[in-house]
C-alpha cells in the first residue's frame, strides 16, 4: 500500500505535464495540486512516528528558530496592505512550507526495507519513462505533438534556434520541469545503486543513471549541463569510484553513454555550445546565480519594497488570475525580497542555508557509517540547494524534497543501527543513538 501511495506521489510529479496535455477537458489546477493532495493523504494516512521527527530536528538542528520566524513573517505578510488576492495568498502560502512534509512522509514510508526496494524500483520505472518520452520529443520533427509543453492554458513549443530541435519538456509541464528533473534524479539513483546489495537492483539503478544521465543536454540548458555534468563528478569523486574496480567500470560506461547520446543525438550538444555563444545572456546568468548564494549581493541587485508585497504575490498563477504587479522579475531570490522584503528574504535564505548544513551532517554521518552511495546524494543536494527554486518551481521543490526524505531514510536505518549497539533494548533506541554522537 505505501508503495502505491509512493508511485502515485512520483507519477503526479512526473507526469503532470503529460495530463495538462493530453487531457484538456480536466482544468489544469487538478494536475497541478494532484501532488499536493497526495501528499497529505501520505501525511494524514501514515502520520511519521516521533523517531523521524527527531532525527529530522536533530539534523536541522540551530535553525529551527529561523525557520519559525520566516514561517510567522510569511504568515504576516498575508496581511501586508499592498496584497492583492486571497487565491494568490493561498498558493503562496502553499508554496513556501507545505512541500516540507515530504522528508518526514518519505522516511517514514522507506523504514520498511520491503516497501523502500518498492519504492526505488518505482523510482527508477518513472525516471526511465521521463528518459524515453524526452528522447522520443528530441527526436520528433517541429510542430509534433509529443514534444509540445503547457505554458498556462495554451500548448507550447520551443526549439533551440541554432538547430531548431526541441527543447524537451518530457513527461513535465514546462522546460524548467525536465531541467529540474536532469539535475536531482540521476545522483539519487546512482546513490541507490550504490547502496543496494541487491545485484539486480544494483544493476537497474546505474543501468537508469546512464540513461537519464544522457538526456541532460536536451533540456537546452547552460545551467542544466554545467551543474548535472558537475554533480555526477562530485559524485563518483566522493564515493570513491574513482578507486574502484567497480566504479571504473562505471565510469567507463558513463563516457559510454556520453559518447553514444552524442552521436546518437548531436544537435543536443551543438544547441547548448551555440546557446554559451552569447556570452552577455551568459555571464548575466553567472551573475544571477552568484546572487542567489550572497545575499549582499542580490540585496544591492533588486529593487523591493522594505518590507514586501505580499506572500504568494510574485507566484506565477499571478498572469492567469490577472492580478497586476509593479515588480516584474524573475529569479527566485528576486521574488523573495520583493513578496517578503529585506528581512524576509533574509530569513528563507537562511532556512535554505539550514537545509544546506542539516545535509552536510547527514553526509558525514552516512560517510563515517559506509553508506557511501547516500553520503554521496546528501552532499550533491546540498550543492544544489541554492541552484533551484525551491518555491516557485513546484517540481523542483517536490523533487527535490521527496529526494531529501531518502537522504532522511538512510540517516534512520544508520541510527537504528547504531541504537541496537548502544542500547540494545531502550524504550527510544533512536535517542540513545543521538546522545551517542
Amino acid at each position: 500500500m505505501k508503495t502505491a501511495w509512493f508511485f502515485a506521489l512520483l507519477a503526479a510529479i512526473c507526469f503532470e505535464g503529460l495530463g495538462r496535455r493530453y487531457l484538456p477537458q480536466v482544468p489544469s489546477a487538478v494536475f497541478y495540486f494532484l501532488k499536493d493532495v497526495v501528499l497529505l493523504y501520505g501525511f494524514v494516512r501514515y502520520r511519521p512516528a516521533a523517531p523521524v521527527w527527531r532525527t529530522a530536528r536533530w539534523l536541522y538542528r540551530g535553525f529551527e528558530v529561523i525557520w519559525l520566524l520566516a514561517f510567522v513573517w510569511t504568515v504576516l505578510e498575508l496581511l501586508n496592505p499592498e496584497h492583492g488576492s486571497r487565491t494568490l495568498a493561498a498558493i503562496g502560502f502553499r508554496a513556501y512550507w507545505l512541500w516540507w512534509l515530504a522528508p518526514l512522509v518519505v522516511a517514514h514510508v522507506l523504514r520498511d526495507e520491503k516497501e523502500r526496494r518498492g519504492a526505488i524500483y518505482v523510482l527508477l520505472g518513472v525516471s526511465t519513462v521521463v528518459a524515453i518520452v524526452a528522447a522520443v520529443q528530441f527526436v520528433s520533427p517541429a510542430g509534433a505533438t509529443i514534444y509540445s509543453y503547457v505554458d498556462g492554458e495554451e500548448v507550447a513549443q520551443a526549439t533551440v534556434s541554432s538547430t531548431g530541435r526541441a527543447r524537451v519538456a518530457s513527461t513535465f509541464s514546462f522546460l524548467s520541469g525536465f531541467s529540474d528533473f536532469t539535475l536531482l534524479i540521476p545522483t539519487l539513483t546512482l546513490s541507490l545503486g550504490l547502496d543496494s546489495r541487491e545485484p539486480r537492483l544494483r544493476n537497474a539503478a546505474f543501468i537508469v543513471t546512464g540513461i537519464t544521465a544522457a538526456t541532460i543536454p536536451m533540456a537546452g540548458s547552460r545551467l542544466t549541463l554545467l551543474v548535472g555534468g558537475g554533480i555526477l563528478l562530485i559524485s563518483f569523486w566522493t564515493a570513491g569510484l574513482f578507486f574502484t574496480r567497480i566504479g571504473r567500470r562505471m565510469l567507463i560506461g558513463s563516457m559510454a553513454a556520453v559518447v553514444i547520446s552524442a552521436v546518437a543525438f548531436p544537435d543536443a550538444i551543438v544547441g547548448v555550445q551555440s546557446r554559451f555563444g552569447d556570452q552577455e545572456e551568459t555571464q548575466h546568468r553567472y551573475l544571477l546565480t552568484a546572487a542567489s548564494v550572497l545575499p549582499p549581493l542580490a540585496i544591492s541587485m533588486v529593487d523591493h519594497p522594505a518590507f514586501g508585497v505580499g506572500t504568494g504575490m510574485l507566484q506565477n498563477a499571478r498572469v492567469s488570475l490577472n492580478i497586476p504587479s509593479r515588480y516584474e522579475v524573475e529569479q527566485e531570490f528576486e521574488r523573495h525580497l520583493v513578496e517578503l522584503g529585506t528581512m524576509g528574504f533574509l530569513l528563507v535564505w537562511t532556512v535554505k542555508l539550514g537545509l544546506i548544513i542539516a545535509l552536510v551532517r547527514a553526509h558525514r554521518m552516512l560517510k563515517r557509517a559506509g553508506r557511501k552511495g547516500a553520503a554521496t546524494a546528501a552532499l550533491s543536494y546540498a550543492i544544489l540547494t541554492m541552484v533551484g527554486n525551491l518555491t516557485f518551481d513546484h517540481i523542483w521543490q517536490a523533487l527535490y524534497l521527496t529526494g531529501c526524505g531518502f537522504i532522511l531514510a538512510e540517516v534512520l536505518a544508520v541510527l537504528r543501527a547504531r541504537a541496537a549497539v548502544v542500547a540494545p533494548a531502550p524504550e527510544r533506541p533512536l535517542d540513545a543513538a543521538l546522545a551517542a554522537r
